[in-house]
């Protein structure tokens, strides 16, 4: 019924339907494939940018907390710091140079009402005619801003400015008073920005303490006023944002995402309010407040994928399906045909498969064919576009390229296309810039193949693709560039800074350092930080350190001693914070070290001359009246008696008027010496003032053991004074108290008991000692 070529026939046509079904199945899946691996690129993409994004607002909020930081040690290193030493040490920073985003650097002092006024009309008198604390009212407490650089523009809106009558202000400069550490404000109308309308800002609190700059030695709450940067958002982030980028960015004060946090955002008012593909929202932590930072990008995202790759895919995955089943209907209907085109076929799918799988490497990139024979370059749709130009903007022609390429990047550009082609490299991938329609310049990254060679090996067909690499390009720089200026800050910076790694080594270290510690630079890096602490510091700094790793603390500050390379010890002043990767993760710490061993010595030696007399080196009465209400309080608490004397130079004024007051001088040293061998450690010699001492016996059982001690101080000037010249004997006039527990007695009282007594052996013809009794009130 049915011939044998039917049969065949329908054999045939059912492989050929076969193979095509099956082809199309394949070409499908791989077209699927295509997209979910484009999205997953994206995707990764995504998050990388979006990750260098953070890493870079982080990085440089840390390096601006280290310009305040070194402006604080300006103040407490100049202890006074003057307008004109401000000037100059702004000057230096070169703000807009190094450090965009920061609109200027200020201190702003801390006021008491009572000291409001004085400090107005100073102020005004030093050239500053029209200057005043505002706004105006009364309040509890005023800061005003007092040095502000640059000091000219907006900037002067801010002089005299109160921040403490503000509340978002004031909450940021309590909270550094207390902690002591950068402190981050809310957000806030900048005084600087009132020109400009409502722009969102920020500023950048560090204390600086009244004893830090000499001014009192008492508790970090005696604050003396506030360093400070303040911030405009939207010039803050330039250079976070790249021109052009299709992610968009929204930067929020705290947790909560809502209109009135809103500091910063990329996203304009209009009414078109895109379907967001792809979204990002990580928290940040900035010298002690939180930024929540979202990021959205829509399909744009994704656009040069979507027209590349999987269409690719697509029209390779169909060619090949429709090549393959013309090759089966042949072979399948005759083997001479199939024999006699196989040849062909096989050639033709070679190369339109090679070409093709070039074009998938860069799928999503802009390509270019180019026919080295005779110097043709077919640039498609995505190439031209990727630069702005429309189809026929750009000729198919070498000299076009050439044309396009920076013309600083083209002498290293064509050698290396040369090299390429000469066969002296194996790939060609070269970043260069080149000229947009716009006028601008966009980094661009080339990479090629050679797929053809002429019957000599010399190359006849080269396919690349070119990649669309300015914003990470510019981002790459942009990170470079702000490393360079941390590296000249960190190299010439006049205190010690350092780069400690996790476990103490030291990674890097400036030469001022070096130069504090008496170390060579490979002699210190060998060692770790806990090698040169002084032990009984040792557990504080690991406390803080552990502290700081946990994020408990975003930094800390604590004096300290190091051992220098000679085996002395200097005292310091330690300032830690720790810098993360972009997911937190801790990676070193940065230290900064300054040198205060001249003035804990200058400060040791304030406080005995504050405390002890200039000729006798005695106690002073300041003194004594601290250690008498300590005995006091002691002796009333455990119920027990103690005495004191008052001890007075006879005749005193007469070694003076007959001797001369030097005289009278070396006779007082003399007397304090001779005292001072006779009564016990804890007992306290001080001069009163005058030719007159106070003797503190801090314990005794009975009178009788004052009245022993009294002895004692007669003998111990019963040899006459010798001056060298002439010899003369002084006597003394002692009177003393007996302190009784049970009694409501002052320090005030006791020693107007002791001068009562004082009087009495005065009256009696001196040379003598007397206790007091209540009967002395009445004939004093």
């Amino acid at each position: 019924m049915f011939s044998e070529s039917w049969f065949r026939s329908t054999r045939v046509i059912a492989l050929t339907l076969a193979v095509l079904i099956v082809g199309a199945l394949l070409t499908i899946l791989s077209w699927q494939g295509a997209i979910r691996a484009v999205n997953l690129e994206d995707q990764d993409r995504f998050e990388e940018e979006t990750g260098e994004s953070l890493e870079l607002i982080q990085e440089r909020m840390e390096t601006y907390g280290q310009v305040i930081r070194g402006l604080k040690g300006l103040f407490v290193a100049s202890n006074r710091v003057d307008r004109e030493e401000f000037s100059n040490y702004a000057n230096e920073l070169a703000l807009d140079e190094n450090y965009p985003g920061i609109l200027g650097i200020a201190f702003a002092l801390d006021l008491e009402p009572e000291r409001l006024d004085a400090h107005i009309e100073q102020v005004q008198e030093s050239g500053f005619p029209f200057y005043s604390v505002h706004p105006a009212g009364d309040r509890d407490r005023y800061t005003s801003i007092v040095f502000i650089e640059p000091f000219s523009g907006n900037n002067l809106n801010a002089f005299g400015y109160d921040m403490y009558s503000e509340q978002v202000r004031r909450e940021a400069m309590d909270q550094s008073q207390v902690s002591g550490e950068l402190t981050l404000s809310g957000k806030v109308s900048l005084v600087q920005d009132a020109d400009r309308g409502p722009i969102a800002g920020v500023l950048l609190y560090l204390p600086v303490y009244e004893r830090e700059v000499g001014l009192a030695a008492a508790s970090p709450s005696n604050i003396y006023g506030w360093v400070y940067a303040p911030f405009s958002m939207d010039i803050l982030m330039e250079g976070i944002r790249l021109n052009e980028s299709p992610i968009a960015f929204s930067v929020y004060d705290g947790p909560d995402m809502n209109e009135g946090a809103l500091l910063y955002s990329t996203i304009d008012d209009s009414d078109f309010v895109p379907e967001w593909t792809f979204s990002r929202t990580e928290q940040l932590r900035i010298s002690q407040r939180i930024w929540t930072v979202r990021f959205l990008a829509d399909d744009s995202f994704i656009q040069d994928h979507q027209s590349a790759e999987p269409e690719v895919v697509m029209f390779v995955g169909g060619l090949l399906t429709a090549l393959l089943t013309i090759l089966v209907w042949s072979l399948a209907s005759g083997r001479e045909r199939a024999e006699a085109r196989a040849a062909v076929i096989n050639r033709e799918l070679s190369e339109t498969e090679f070409r093709w799988k070039s074009a998938l490497s860069g799928a999503g990139h802009g390509v270019w064919d180019w026919n080295n024979l005779t110097n043709e370059v077919n640039y498609n749709k995505e190439w031209k576009s990727m630069l702005g130009y429309t189809e026929d903007e750009v000729k198919n022609e070498f000299s076009e390229w050439r044309r396009l390429v920076h013309p600083e990047d083209l002498e290293n550009v064509e050698a290396a296309v040369a090299d390429f082609i000469d066969g002296k490299t194996s790939t060609y991938s070269v970043q260069h810039r080149m000229l947009a329609r716009d006028g601008s310049w966009r980094w661009i990254l080339t990479k090629g193949a050679i797929v053809a060679r002429d019957n000599e090996g010399n190359a006849a067909r080269t396919i690349g693709t070119h990649t669309d690499i300015d914003r990470q390009k510019k981002l790459e720089l942009a990170l470079s560039e702000s490393d360079q200026r941390f590296r000249g800050a960190f190299g010439t910076a006049a205190i010690g800074m350092a780069l400690v790694g996790l476990q103490g080594e030291w990674l890097e270290v400036n030469q001022a350092l070096l130069d504090m510690l008496g170390y060579e630079e490979g002699e210190l890096l060998k060692l770790t930080f806990q090698d040169i602490t002084h032990p009984e510091d040792l557990d504080r700094d690991m406390e803080l350190l552990n502290a700081l790793v946990a994020g408990k603390i975003p930094s800390y500050q604590m004096e300290k001693r190091y051992f220098c390379k000679d085996g002395s010890q200097i005292w310091i002043v330690l300032s830690v914070s720790l810098v993360r990767d972009a997911n937190g993760n801790p990676l070193h710490f940065v230290s900064q070290i300054e040198n205060i061993t001249d003035r804990k010595e200058l400060a040791k030696k304030v406080a005995y001359q504050a405390s002890h007399d200039d000729l006798t080196d005695l106690p002073n009465r300041r003194l004594l009246q601290q250690r008498l209400a300590q005995t006091i309080a002691l002796c009333r608490r455990h119920k027990r008696k103690f005495a004191l004397m008052f001890i007075d130079v006879d005749h005193f004024k007469q070694v003076n008027d007959q001797y001369g007051h030097d005289v009278g001088d070396e006779l007082l040293k003399w007397i304090a010496k001779q005292l001072g061998d006779s009564v016990r450690a804890s007992d306290t010699l001080a001069r009163q003032g005058g030719d007159e001492f106070v003797l503190l016996l801090a314990e005794i059982s009975s009178a009788e053991d004052a009245e022993l001690v009294a002895r004692k101080v007669f003998y111990a000037i019963r040899e006459p004074f010798d001056t060298g010249l002439q010899q003369f004997k002084v006597s003394l006039s002692v009177g003393v108290v007996i302190f009784d527990p049970n009694d409501p007695d002052s320090a005030e009282e006791l020693l107007r008991k002791a001068d009562i007594a004082l009087y009495q052996v005065k009256r009696g013809g001196r040379n003598h000692y007397r206790v007091y009794k209540p009967e002395d009130e009445q004939s004093a």
